[in-house]
């Protein structure tokens, strides 16, 4: 499995803006995928799909969002909700 964190443009899709919302929908309907919203513009997916194809799904033209997927290793965060999602989910 492959841990992403998938960052979009928070100037442009900030919280529940309707674009913010169709960017985290199309990653909710991934097969095989994981996902947890670390901050309102970064989700995290776990997913067994490689990068260019998760990439396919959510693009959009760079005149629209700036979209940026990036594949690690490890994360360290303060955040107890997202140390607990990742545990669950290594």
């Amino acid at each position: 499995m492959h841990k992403y964190l998938v960052t979009f443009d928070y100037s442009v899709a900030a919280g529940n803006d309707p674009l913010a919302i169709a960017i985290r929908t199309k990653l909710e309907l991934l097969p095989n995928t994981k996902w947890f919203q670390h901050l309102p513009t970064e989700i995290l997916l776990v997913s067994s799909l490689d990068i260019n194809t998760i990439f396919k799904e959510i693009n959009y033209p760079e005149t629209k969002i700036r979209i940026s997927i990036s594949e690690f290793n490890d994360l360290v965060t303060n955040s107890s909700r997202t140390n607990l999602w990742l545990e669950q989910n290594n």
